[in-house]
């Protein structure tokens, strides 16, 4: 984890951990953020299904080549 990352979580724990002890509330997401949320996700996942399926897709298939020089 690079040292940006580490400073980041830190700071979330302790933002936490500062909620907790003092009885603070912590920020409400509004409906309309927690949608685009799902979104995100959804799109992200279907992204990395496509870009799996289209590097199979582009990856040369050895046994079938094999077969055609042999045919030729």
């Amino acid at each position: 984890m690079s040292v940006s990352g580490m400073k980041k979580q830190l700071h979330k724990a302790s933002q936490l951990l500062n909620e907790r002890l003092m009885g603070a509330e912590g920020t409400k997401l509004d409906e309309d953020f927690l949608k685009m949320e799902k979104s995100v996700t959804a799109i992200h996942i279907l992204l990395a299904e496509l870009l799996s399926k289209t590097t199979e897709f582009l990856q040369p298939n050895p046994v079938s080549q094999e077969l055609s020089n042999i045919k030729t």
